[in-house]
């Protein structure tokens, strides 16, 4: 008997025939390597569902900042000053809030020295300069920004704000200066400018808090309530250069009203009014 005869399982004939007969009733074997195909999974459920929202634009659009960072840097710098001039003139500080109610302490914070010759007189005057620049340009954005000073953009407009209240307190004082001198009104002129100056201060630093707030909140109706503070303060300051020019006996009454009506009133009536001329001219042009 032959070897094959022996041992059926190794016969090729055999072996090709259980191959055929396996082959026919499965098709996943382990003679053959095929890949095994197993059924459908059941959709799981994301906690993101689709959203109704339609695209409107097709290409990407660049994101926006929130605000500029160079306002940051303002309002950081702003901060500095206020806190240098608070840890090493805290006293001084304390007379300039406290002069605007009481001739007592106006007389104290004059007899400690010359506020105008001071470096927190520097750096609380530069505080408000910054915030109202800040406050008109952010007021500004309530319009086209654009449309103002014939800027090509607005940042160039925080300049222009900037350099504009420079140069007008720069003519007020040297007006004022020149007023007193030819009328020589010498120490009654410099407490008028002292007041000036005492408002300014208390005026910037007041603002700054809600010009923060406005600015990051986005908010119209902070702007709206700098601008209203800004009013108040300016009637005080009115009023109180008014009683500081009763002290004038050679004076009468109505001659000090025109003069700080024209002094105060006059250059801002002025400049409202080249602002609303040319805002009106930019929207019939446009």
């Amino acid at each position: 008997m032959s070897e094959n005869a022996q041992n059926p399982g190794t016969d090729p004939l055999l072996v090709k025939a259980c191959y055929m007969d396996l082959h026919r009733h499965c098709v996943d074997t382990t003679i053959e390597t095929q890949s095994i195909s197993y059924g459908k999974k059941a959709p799981l459920q994301h906690f993101f569902t689709l959203h109704q929202l339609r695209k409107i634009h097709q290409d990407s659009i660049p994101v926006k900042k929130f605000q500029p960072d160079w306002i940051f840097g303002i309002i950081f710098l702003s901060f500095i000053l206020l806190a240098w001039t608070n840890f090493y003139y805290h006293k001084r500080l304390r007379q300039i809030f406290m002069a605007p109610y009481s001739k007592r302490f106006l007389n104290q914070l004059v007899r400690d020295g010359n506020l105008f010759s001071e470096r927190i007189s520097v750096a609380l005057s530069t505080v408000y300069i910054l915030m109202l620049s800040l406050l008109l340009f952010q007021a500004s954005s309530l319009f086209n920004p654009s449309r103002f000073f014939l800027l090509s953009g607005p940042i160039y407009l925080f300049p222009a704000c900037l350099g504009v209240l420079v140069v007008y307190w720069l003519i007020k004082i040297a007006l004022i200066r020149l007023i007193g001198i030819t009328f020589k009104t010498g120490s009654t002129t410099d407490e008028y400018l002292l007041n000036v100056l005492i408002f300014n201060i208390i005026t910037g630093l007041t603002i700054l808090p809600f010009i923060v707030s406005a600015i990051y909140l986005k908010s119209s109706f902070i702007l709206y309530f700098c601008f209203i503070i800004l009013g108040i303060f300016f009637i005080f300051r009115f009023f109180r250069g008014f009683f500081i020019g009763i002290s004038l006996r050679k004076f009468s009454y109505l001659f000090l009203f025109v003069y700080l009506c024209s002094l105060e009133f006059l250059p801002l009536i002025v400049l409202v009014k080249i602002f609303l001329i040319y805002y009106s001219t930019t929207i019939q042009v446009k």
